[in-house]
């Protein structure tokens, strides 16, 4: 039986890095990872970061069952990976999922507004003061509100199937 050789460090920190060290499928986003290869190691024999991906166990042993997530979808949700890293961070990232999902406005920290600037400049998020309150230190008392815009929802909803 050969012996597969372990994944190169520098390649498997690149696929992390690529998928913010959670797993890459948009509904789920688990923390524990594993490094999955898109086309199996049996047939290619390489590592190449092309053909891995960022998935969580139970998200790795759907993969295997090749009608649950096929390679096409993992082909893509790497490429969405790749677009939406390239263009937001990680917090943005997880900010616009958390408003596509709870469908209300959120409490945000006024002093916090600096962190949504590119969602905000994408029309991707609506950020809304509240004009009322007391300030204190320089602070407001009162929190002000975000939520997720329309064209905000398209964008989640390209990154793939989302089920909520």
């Amino acid at each position: 039986m050969e012996t597969r050789p372990p994944i190169p460090t520098d390649i498997k920190r690149r696929v992390l890095v690529e998928a913010g060290h959670r797993c890459a499928i948009p509904t789920c986003r688990h923390i524990d990872v594993d490094v999955h290869h898109i086309i199996p190691w049996a047939t290619c024999k390489k590592h190449e970061y092309e053909n891995l991906i960022a998935l969580c166990p139970n998200c790795h042993r759907r993969a295997h069952k090749k009608d649950e997530i096929d390679r096409k979808s993992l082909r893509l949700y790497k490429a969405n990976l790749r677009f939406t890293h390239d263009k937001f961070s990680q917090l943005e990232v997880d900010i616009l999922f958390e408003c596509f999902k709870i469908h209300q406005a959120i409490m945000w920290a006024p002093f916090n507004k600096i962190l949504l600037k590119r969602l905000i400049d994408s029309n991707y998020i609506n950020y809304h003061e509240t004009k009322s309150g007391v300030i204190i230190g320089g602070m407001k008392s009162n929190p002000d509100y975000i939520e997720i815009t329309p064209q905000g929802k398209i964008y989640i909803e390209s990154l793939g199937e989302i089920e909520l």
